[in-house]
């Protein structure tokens, strides 16, 4: 059905993943799904949580269903992370732990390591979101399911070994390994981590400084047997040598003090100092985007804007998908280009319901995310007629949607009201009534309709 070439082929709890360069393809068996058309997964696309891949794409055939994940290609699978440095396994198991996804959201999330996907040192994706619709897995408890992902971030066993096989893993772990399998707690787990990660950076950091002396070393003698050959050749040798030890020596300082720097903004972060984390972070070379993702993850969310003005959107949608809309009116903006300016002015009129600016507002949209909710504000507030005006604007299948379904309700309490309103004298009582029941059941058979398809 896909008909691509190139692709890396990984199995997950459920089935099978095909990774390519910008987009990663789910194949699940459609025996293992319980949902009746596939509009029920279209849902699943309109996430906007910065720690996932958005869903682009569902298909299906006669047995399989196709889940089609964007992807960057800068960002790994986390199978891959076997191939790391021990510094670089231990960021990110901090990363995952820390970030606790699945105590984020009631849904099924997988951390089997095909489906998680990593760019050192701390940035993590995730990928599979299970509604009641796809399959889950409830066999194991959360802290079963980090320890076996961390044991397979440490360890060369697989996520399954590490799940079912924890007597195995001790017979043969080192004590780092050993301490993970008896945590108790995810809390305790993190500690123990973050404790390793210190130790083997700091080790890295010795390690590197020593091999400069030696670089010293070898290049002065180096510099000393250059000198049985002829003045001429010393001045010559001399020269390049120092320039190279030099670069080489200033290229390993700079190295070992940006992994300083990153190291000194994750033992802040765990302390919740983010300011300090952030300006760590800088000093380590990160970017704006970077830090900015550190801020919304610690639900930093007034200093994540303030750092990268692209997270003003996933700051307001994840105000709203939490039922936290009011806080919208609490942000503010710095030096920022004008269209930034007028899409919160807009955002604030929205959560006020300041109707005059939401109509002035309404010729300039660009965005259909702010649309909508402006569409949704009128349906709130019953303005049916001026959700109607943002639908003709930005034809949104949702806004349309639930403008029917706010059509339809309206409507059934009309027809509910009606049968009260005939009189028992009324010598066409029983046709008026059975006229009302009539259109009351239709009615509530297209709300319910209505309301599956949200």
């Amino acid at each position: 059905m896909l008909g691509w070439q190139d692709f890396k082929v990984m199995n997950f709890e459920f089935g099978s993943i095909k990774l390519f360069k910008e987009k990663i393809v789910y194949e699940i068996s459609k025996n293992l799904c319980s949902y009746e058309q596939i509009e029920d997964i279209e849902s699943l696309k309109k996430q906007n949580d910065v720690h996932f891949f958005n869903l682009i794409q569902v298909e299906e055939d006669d047995h399989t269903l196709y889940l089609y994940y964007e992807r960057l290609e800068s960002m790994k699978s986390l199978n891959m992370i076997k191939k790391e440095e021990y510094s670089v396994k231990l960021s990110i198991a901090q990363t995952l732990l820390r970030e606790n996804i699945l105590q984020q959201t009631s849904d099924f999330v997988s951390i089997h390591p095909a489906t998680i996907f990593y760019y050192p040192m701390q940035t993590v994706k995730y990928t599979y979101l299970a509604t009641d619709v796809l399959p889950q897995e409830h066999k194991y408890s959360n802290l079963d399911r980090y320890k076996a992902l961390v044991l397979a971030i440490l360890t060369n066993f697989s996520y399954e070994t590490c799940l079912g096989e924890k007597e195995e893993i001790l017979k043969r772990g080192n004590e780092l390994v050993k301490a993970v399998v008896q945590a108790s707690t995810r809390q305790e787990m993190l500690l123990i981590v973050e404790e390793a990660y210190d130790f083997v950076t700091y080790d890295y950091i010795q390690h590197n400084s020593t091999n400069k002396e030696k670089l010293k070393k070898r290049t002065l003698y180096a510099l000393a047997a250059s000198v049985l050959f002829s003045l001429t050749a010393v001045g010559m040798t001399k020269q390049h040598a120092n320039a190279q030890q030099e670069q080489i020596v200033q290229a390993m300082e700079q190295d070992m003090e940006q992994k300083n720097y990153s190291l000194e903004a994750n033992q802040q972060i765990v302390k919740g100092d983010y300011e300090k984390a952030a300006i760590a972070m800088e000093k380590a070379g990160e970017s704006k985007e970077n830090i900015a993702t550190m801020y919304f993850e610690n639900t930093q969310f007034q200093q994540a804007i303030d750092t990268d003005m692209s997270f003003l959107d996933p700051v307001i949608a994840h105000y709203y998908d939490n039922d936290q809309s009011e806080a919208v009116l609490d942000l503010t903006l710095t030096e920022v280009a004008e269209e930034h300016s007028t899409k919160l002015e807009t955002e604030k009129a929205i959560v006020a319901y300041d109707t005059a600016a939401m109509s002035s507002a309404l010729p300039f949209l660009e965005d259909e995310e702010t649309a909508v909710r402006m569409g949704l504000a009128y349906l709130t507030n019953e303005d049916v007629t001026s959700a109607q005006k943002v639908l003709e604007k930005f034809p949104s299948a949702s806004l349309e949607n639930k403008i029917k379904l706010k059509q339809a309700e309206n409507e059934l309490a009309k027809a509910e009201e009606d049968l009260k309103a005939i009189k028992e004298d009324d010598e066409k009582k029983d046709e008026k009534q059975q006229l009302q029941k009539d259109k009351i059941a239709a009615l509530t058979k297209e709300i319910e309709t209505l309301q599956n398809n949200e």
